[in-house]
């Protein structure tokens, strides 16, 4: 008896024998169920299960690979290829593929269900390393470690052209987004460019010092990105290979690149564990997501865009949230590296390749492993999916490219996400209101839910539990911090199904820009407790169209924008008040705002005595004078000194006059604002009910102008001279300004 294995239960064996028979025994009464399988020709050297119990494979010393009904001993299908005695057979984890090692040094994948050969591509001369498919159908490209790339037609399986010019190995190749070009990068520190169609070299690219790890086409094909261990990353024009930017700053060498869907952003992975997200327009870090110990060999970007994905040299996987660089979720279950990585067009599932000689199937939503794929006798370096999603292609370090039939498990999921999106910006200061939906829920009693927001585009207000559970749902107060609010909710009456509202969430917007609403850790609740996953989309806040200088988006170029500029005096990188652009807030941007207030007739509609606006004379005089110091004679930075000039004689009060205080009543203090038509000497005297000075405020000389909120007006605490509290009643305060004198009545209620 050469061989046994047990049905997943336990409670069947097969044993392969050397007289080319197998039988089926009854583990629990140790008997045998029924007469031999025959029909093998030499000894029976292997034996396995399909997962479900349903069939049986058998490898022989005859060669080939026999499937049987468990149940029945039926023999149904005969595998024939290998050219020795086939030591090993093994199912895949869906039963989908039958796996035979050979003394013929192969080993070959079955189709279990019909029998079909799966194809193994073969003329390489060490082992590949990288493989992509064409955007059109029917190409494939391989690089590999004697410095050729190969392309492939899948569906003969012939290699079409062999691209010669590398002088060593080839990690990574891709393909233009028009099927026409490949760019292939490689450790003798350059990249090629090959037309597809004829195979013929188009242009080496030689700018990097050290080898060339990863490339990546732009997803309009304009841009090429490669990612080199002489730590830089470089941007070239795709079309001419002109070098259009050098990204600089990622520790060690730098393994993997990739862009975002839209294009806006690139990801890069590092030796040092380290991921960095750029701006391709500005070229500028944006952030850096932590958590991978050792080298990251590969990134990819989910179809929509929400989510990388990240394979390392540490076995595993991890997700991120791109809006917000948040880890989400690590995948795990390889042994060894992870080499490469890959998307479905639907996202839902991802495929990774790893030294440990498998390809395993992922769910991204709840993060299960579907499926291993079992092959390749060494490592796997490199995987891609075909664009029509129905090959999976792997490149091993055993020197082969293996093509799959790949349909990926699918699991229904309900769906949640915010209504409406996308949704423009409002004004700042005004509100936003979301409906977190969900839709093809199923037995659902509970729930919960993360979002993620940028809280320098709004402000959470509150959230009211929506229709969707049963009337008596509670809802667990919503916990918030500075970017995040979690939502919980459950109802002990029953269930619901179909689609509705969960939630409804209200925000203030802070600044007319775009943002994103993500959702994490989403989970639905049965009666029983059980737990469901669920498919989240992404809320987008679009960026308004504003004219220039409206930076609070509310229509109109005013006073307020004027003091938007002024609070970020200073400030530099990305801002809303950097009208200019030039990476800093300073004295030019108010001025290019106040221009765009518009005339005189316009400078006094922008001015009103608003409360809220803390803007005073010395203010503008301030601003006009550092204005008139700068040496730019731009027609808007003109325009808007004499906006300023103009501003200032509104701000100029016709007459001086002592302004009723506030509050009035009050306890225990009091503001008293005033206004100077010209400059003066400023005291405020308070007396009681009987004409008993209680008070001086003696406030010196203040130059003509409003004081009225509570930075500039005069303040009094309640107190006399010698520091004691004054008795409720009736007070009168004097405001003494030069020449004139003016008396108001006030009243402290105790």
């Amino acid at each position: 008896v050469y061989t046994v294995a047990f049905n997943a239960t336990g409670g069947n064996l097969a044993s392969g024998s050397a007289d080319g028979t197998i039988r089926l025994w009854n583990t629990t009464f140790g008997v045998v169920q029924r007469t031999p399988l025959t029909g093998h020709t030499g000894a029976v050297l292997s034996v396995a299960f399909s997962p479900d119990g349903d069939t049986i494979a058998s490898g022989s010393g005859d060669g080939t690979i026999r499937v049987w009904n468990a149940a029945s001993g039926q023999h149904n299908l005969t595998l024939v290829g290998h050219e020795g005695a086939v030591l090993s057979v093994a199912y895949s984890s869906s039963g989908g593929t039958i796996t035979s090692a050979s003394t013929d040094g192969t080993i070959r994948l079955w189709d279990a269900v019909f029998g079909g050969h799966r194809q193994t591509l073969t003329g390489y001369t060490d082992y590949i390393s990288s493989v992509a498919f064409s955007t059109t159908a029917g190409t494939l490209a391989s690089g590999s470690a004697d410095g050729t790339v190969h392309l492939w037609n899948t569906d003969s399986g012939v290699s079409t052209h062999t691209l010669t010019g590398h002088t060593a190995w080839v990690g990574s190749t891709a393909f233009s987004p028009d099927g026409s070009t490949l760019v292939s990068a490689s450790d003798d520190g350059t990249i090629r460019l090959w037309n597809v169609s004829t195979g013929t070299h188009r242009q080496t690219l030689t700018e990097h010092a050290d080898a060339v790890r990863s490339v990546a086409f732009s997803p309009d094909g304009s841009m090429l990105a490669s990612a080199s261990l002489d730590s830089t990353i470089r941007l070239w024009n795709a079309a001419i290979g002109k070098l259009q930017q050098i990204l600089m700053g990622q520790p060690e060498g730098i393994l993997s690149v990739t862009f975002s869907p839209d294009g806006d952003t690139l990801a890069s992975g590092s030796r040092d564990g380290s991921i960095y997200l750029w701006d391709v327009a500005s070229g500028q870090h944006e952030q850096t997501l932590t958590g991978h110990t050792d080298y990251v060999r590969s990134l990819v970007f989910s179809p929509d865009g929400s989510t990388l994905a990240s394979a390392s040299d540490d076995g595993t996987i991890r997700l991120w949230d791109t809006a917000f660089g948040e880890h989400k979720q690590t995948l795990t279950g390889h042994t060894d590296y992870v080499f490469s990585i890959a998307y479905t067009s639907e996202g839902d599932t991802l495929v990774s390749a790893s030294l440990d000689d498998t390809i395993r199937l992922w769910d991204t939503i709840s993060g299960a492993h579907r499926q291993t794929l079992i092959g390749h006798t060494r490592g796997v370096l490199g995987v891609t999916i075909s664009p029509d999603g129905n090959t999976l292609a792997s490149a091993s370090l055993d020197g082969t490219v293996l093509l799959w039939n790949f349909t990926p498990p699918t699991n229904m999921y309900a769906t949640v996400s915010f209504s409406p999106s996308p949704v423009q910006s409002p004004a700042i200061g005004e509100q936003l209101t979301f409906a977190l939906s969900i839709a093809d829920g199923g037995a659902v009693s509970g729930y919960q839910a993360t979002v993620r927001f940028d809280p320098s585009a709004v402000r959470f207000l509150e959230s009211t539990n929506g229709d969707y559970l049963l009337s008596d749902a509670y809802a667990v107060p919503a916990l918030v911090t500075e970017n995040r609010v979690t939502l919980a909710a459950t109802s002990l009456a029953g269930e619901t199904s179909g689609s509705g509202t969960l939630a409804t969430l209200t925000f203030e917007a802070l600044a007319p820009k775009a943002s994103t609403l993500t959702l994490s850790n989403v989970l639905l609740t049965d009666r029983a407790g059980r737990i469901s996953y669920v498919r989240v989309k992404t809320g987008q806040i679009t960026e308004p169209f504003l004219s220039v200088g409206d930076l609070d988006g509310n229509g109109v170029v005013n006073v307020q924008d004027l003091v938007i500029v002024a609070s970020n005096f200073h400030q530099t990188g990305d801002n809303l008040a950097d009208v200019n652009g030039d990476g800093i807030v300073n004295i030019v941007d108010l001025a290019l705002v106040a221009g765009a207030i518009g005339d005189t007739a316009g400078a006094s509609a922008a001015w009103s005595r608003d409360a809220e606006i803390t803007l005073t004379r010395k203010d503008v005089q301030q601003w006009l004078l550092e204005a008139q110091q700068v040496a730019l004679s731009d027609p808007a930075f003109q325009r808007g000194i004499l906006v300023l000039q103009q501003l200032l004689a509104v701000l100029m009060p016709k007459e001086t006059a002592l302004l009723p205080n506030y509050p009035n009543p009050f306890n225990p203090e009091t503001w008293i604002p005033y206004q100077l038509a010209a400059p003066a000497d400023v005291t405020v005297s308070i007396y009681a009910a009987h004409g008993k000075l209680v008070r001086t405020l003696a406030l010196g000389h203040q130059l003509a102008g409003t004081y009225q909120d509570r930075s500039h007006a005069a303040y009094w605490d309640g107190r006399n001279e010698l520091g004691e509290p004054v008795a409720s009643g009736v007070y009168f305060y004097t405001l003494t300004a030069g020449d004139f004198t003016a008396t108001r009545k006030m009243v402290i209620t105790k």
